[in-house]
């Protein structure tokens, strides 16, 4: 029924609020896989036209029991993450102020992924220098959901920021939306969860195609001779794993 609010995890989202549904896959390769790659790409598709490369920062929010972290461990049906995020592009080198900002709600249930985009602006020290231990982050994201229309609970906390290089592409055969994920690090982690914050990198480049509906990628086999491996693949997951080994 329409209107009908569905809960998962830590929101509750009702079908006017929930975004496009999609097909995700994602590829995963070694790091000396990435020129291949982008030649391989740039072969079969074309560039985003409107943002074709820039870095992407995220800060990712999870409860006090790491639950977000945890369905992905578990390989639960339903998943749920919680981020803000913030692009490169556009975004002064120097000087403080307001810059774009989103806040993303992305569900996965099996390989399809309804996620909700919310533009906003934020405070460009607070989103790029603070301490993830900051409540003001906390309270930044209450904002945003609260602005949206999104129902929101204080058991969610900053966890870990990841940021990476993204190129952008889309594949004129099947109309999908392609990313190819390089120079993917974690460098801030919330203090009163782990016991450091020493920057994380990952040996790994990620390509993830979407689409409405499941096709054959006319570049996917090409990947594969290059040594991608279709997998399921989060960068969440891979960087609370390596902080929570840490911490012990």
């Amino acid at each position: 029924m329409r209107g009908q609010v569905r809960t998962i995890g830590m929101f509750q989202l009702s079908e006017e609020s929930r975004g496009a549904r999609v097909r995700e896959l994602k590829y995963v390769a070694p790091a000396e896989a990435l020129a291949a790659a982008e030649a391989a790409l740039d072969l079969h598709c074309l560039p985003d036209p409107e943002h074709p490369e820039g870095i992407v920062e995220s800060i990712y929010f999870d409860d006090d029991f790491f639950s977000s972290y945890w369905e992905k461990v578990n390989g639960d049906s339903y998943k749920r993450k919680v981020r803000l995020r913030w692009y490169a592009e556009g975004i002064p080198p120097t000087g403080c102020g307001d810059i774009p900002a989103f806040l993303d709600v992305k569900d996965r249930m099996g390989a399809l992924r309804e996620k909700r985009h919310v533009a906003f602006r934020a405070n460009k020290e607070l989103l790029c220098r603070a301490r993830l231990r900051d409540p003001a982050l906390r309270d930044l994201l209450r904002g945003a959901a609260m602005a949206a229309g999104l129902p929101f609970t204080d058991a969610l906390v900053p966890t870990i920021g990841i940021r990476y290089r993204r190129r952008r592409y889309v594949c004129p055969w099947t109309g999908a939306r392609i990313n190819l994920d390089s120079d993917i690090c974690s460098l801030r982690a919330n203090t009163d969860l782990f016991s450091g914050e020493a920057p994380l990198g990952s040996e790994r480049i990620v390509c993830e195609a979407k689409a409405p509906a499941a096709r054959e990628w006319p570049w996917g086999e090409t990947l594969m001779r290059l040594g991608f491996r279709m997998q399921s693949f989060s960068k969440y997951g891979l960087f609370m794993e390596m902080r929570m080994e840490g911490s012990i």
